[in-house]
């Protein structure tokens, strides 16, 4: 930082404040310079403090201070610079002026008091160095670090705070939090365009914007990706958040036009009320985050409220994240299995293989419970390779005590994370040489919706699948968005009828699609197996219509390999847990 040296300032308070212009030369090397009385009239200044504030020196002399100041600062930062000068203290700091123009500009200045010969206050120093560029550039970083750079809002760095410090307010006054995701977005931002899909997000924070008039009660912010979340305070009561979260709803349907393009987007969200009070903003979020998937989930087109249930079902899925972490390692799963018949003759075909998890405490956990949850923690993966690996050593086993009455086929459900992780294919090959199956007796079972999810992917990884010789299955084929478009996209070897159809097949209209899908299947060389038949009516149906393979309770429930055993040893048995076949 420039000063002024001590044989300067000394001429200066010598001369009291008549300046001369061999002054004004000097001082022009020292910085931005002025000199006021002690009532803040300015009676003299350099080039340089005209050049930066936009006045001449005309403009200037006689004028108080008071001319330059700027909103940028509160009565009290006055106040107490007024303070320190008066008791004849040096005064440091940066101060925000306004130029002539109207444009900001900060200056790092020091106010020296200046005495004359009797020692008496006469007026101040003020050398000031612009630390305009520094600033913005200051500025332009902490926005960097709590904006988000596409959408302009304010990032999670930000909202967490400001939910942090809305929690710490302890008021009593209502707040909510809203937390929105963007629906069907990945589908867009894939098939048009990463380019376009970031204009999607800027039309969104826009009408967000736009839709709650953001203020220090209201704070909207993008969390990442389509995620977005709004911070409502001074809440006149709870209930209100919903009706904030109905005018959003319906102003994120309404269509957008983006590059010739008419977009139809709509967004589910959550909401957590201060009635549910968290301690940490990561928490708050979270519970908001539970109740959006709860609404996405119901597809009623409308926000969910967290609540006591939901935070038990959060309790629940905490702890089944933390046990599922060493599942493997404490042997908790076990496999079981569903024959798959010939309908005509009730030969086993077939078994698809089941996960359950058996745990010391709670007992019996079916995989919709504990499935979601370990692929959101990534446990998927190992779980699926140990499915698997599992599953080939038993059908391997069987294949050498059962001989030529052994499950022909042996069925594993494979789910979106692991036909999107690179080892999927070397884990499968794996388990085929490791127990001497052989790779046509192997069908992996995957939805429409899960290939759909990622096609470029998909086709990749089945048709790596298809060239070890491994049968690909297309389950619950009828309920996803493009069935049509994957069967002729993918190398797929059979279709499973979804449970749906065949529970529903009391109706006209449900035996006709049956009835159609079963030819499509027929003319393109497909297999398909039924699933959930559960009644003889059903099962003569499909007979008629041509079905030629199915599963459910009507031939058994999922067995253990041991009971599954026993009823292939023993098909006249009675026991209830054995199968008919």
């Amino acid at each position: 930082m420039t000063t002024i040296n001590t044989e300067f300032e000394t001429e200066l308070i010598n001369s009291g404040v008549a300046c001369s212009h061999a002054f004004r030369d000097a001082v022009n090397e020292a910085g931005i310079v002025a000199i006021t009385d002690v009532q803040g009239r300015i009676l003299e200044v350099n080039d340089n403090f005209c050049h930066i504030s936009g006045y001449t020196r005309e403009e200037l002399i006689g004028q108080n201070h008071r001319i330059l100041r700027s909103t940028e600062h509160t009565t009290e930062f006055f106040r107490d610079m007024y303070r320190t000068i008066a008791r004849g203290l040096t005064w440091h700091g940066e101060i925000c002026n306004q130029a002539k123009d109207g444009t900001l500009y900060w200056v790092d200045t020091t106010i020296v008091p200046m005495y004359n010969n009797q020692g008496k206050l006469d007026g101040y120093l003020a050398l000031r160095i612009d630390i305009s560029e520094q600033k913005w550039i200051v500025q332009h970083l902490e926005r960097l670090a709590h904006h988000d750079p596409l959408t302009g809002l304010p990032n999670r760095a930000s909202i967490l705070n400001s939910i942090q410090n809305t929690i710490n307010r302890k008021t009593g006054n209502h707040f909510a939090l809203l937390f929105i995701d963007i629906d069907r977005f990945k589908l867009i931002n894939d098939s048009l365009g990463h380019e376009l899909g970031d204009k999607l997000l800027q039309e969104i924070s826009h009408r967000l914007r736009k839709a709650v008039r953001v203020s220090d009660s209201i704070q909207a912010a993008r969390l990442g990706g389509d995620e977005f979340v709004v911070l409502l305070d001074n809440l006149a009561s709870p209930q209100d958040a919903t009706l904030v979260a109905d005018r959003l709803m319906e102003t994120f349907s309404q269509p957008y036009e983006l590059c010739g393009h008419t977009i139809y987007s709509e967004a589910s969200i959550g909401i957590v009320t201060s009635e549910h009070f968290s301690e940490t903003a990561s928490e708050m979020i979270s519970s908001a985050d539970l109740a959006m998937y709860e609404a996405k989930a119901a597809k009623m087109g409308s926000p969910v409220v967290f609540d006591h249930v939901l935070r038990d079902k959060a309790q629940k899925r905490l702890y089944i994240e933390n046990q599922l972490r060493d599942v493997i390692s404490r042997d908790e799963l076990t496999l079981f299995y569903q024959p798959i018949v010939e309908l005509e003759s009730g030969a086993l075909k077939g078994v698809e293989v089941l996960i359950r998890w058996f745990h010391p405490e709670t007992g019996l956990i079916y995989p919709a419970e504990f499935i979601p949850t370990a692929e959101e923690i990534g446990m998927i993966i190992p779980i699926g390779n140990f499915v698997i690996d599992a599953a080939c050593r038993q059908f391997g086993e069987w294949r050498k005590s059962l001989g030529e009455h052994a499950p022909a086929n042996l069925h594993v459900n494979v789910s979106r994370k692991q036909l999107e992780h690179p080892t999927l294919v070397a884990v499968v090959e794996q388990a085929i040489q490791n127990y001497a199956i052989p790779p046509e007796c192997l069908h992996l079972e995957v939805t429409e919706s899960i290939i759909m999810y990622d096609s470029q992917t998909s086709i990749q990884t089945l048709n790596q699948l298809n060239n070890l010789g491994v049968h690909i299955d297309v389950d619950d084929f009828g309920t996803g968005y493009s069935s049509l478009s994957c069967l002729c996209d993918f190398p797929i070897d059979v279709l499973k009828l979804d449970k749906e159809f065949i529970k529903k097949s009391k109706r006209s209209r449900e035996v006709m699609l049956i009835q159609a899908l079963i030819i499509l299947a027929d003319q393109l060389g497909l297999e398909v197996i039924a699933e959930g038949i559960e009644t003889p009516e059903q099962l003569a149906l499909l007979r008629k219509l041509g079905c030629k393979y199915g599963q459910g309770y009507f031939f058994s429930k999922p067995l253990s390999a041991e009971d599954l055993q026993l009823s292939i040893l023993s098909p006249k048995s009675n026991s209830p847990q054995l199968a008919r076949v």
